[in-house]
């Protein structure tokens, strides 16, 4: 092969357009970040803010923290149930949030 000659002189259009968009792709994947942890700060504020917008059973409430903070673009794989809880009573006793669910004695 002369030099400054490339395979577009060789291959077919469209095996080379399939060439080009699987290397488009496969850059594109390398480039993908995972999703961030969220702090406890991120914790806190998805607590305080479900505590105004849940209207359910409080065995739903996790749940539906989890939820907040994966629509604001965080893995929530490490965020244990216990965790929430713990931030929903400190913030209940700080008298951050009220008890709207009834479960802090």
């Amino acid at each position: 092969m002369s030099s400054g000659r490339d395979y577009s002189d060789y291959l077919p259009e469209d095996a080379l357009r399939d060439v080009l968009d699987a290397e488009r792709e496969e850059r594109e994947r390398r480039r993908r970040r995972r999703l961030p942890y969220p702090t406890s700060r991120d914790i806190v504020e998805a607590v305080v803010e479900a505590s105004r917008l849940f209207a359910g059973h409080p065995d739903e409430f996790p749940e539906f923290v989890l939820e907040i903070l994966q629509r604001r673009g965080f893995y929530v794989g490490f965020v244990t149930v216990k965790r929430i809880w713990r931030v929903y009573e400190e913030l209940v006793r700080r008298g951050v949030i009220s008890d709207t669910l009834g479960v802090v004695y």
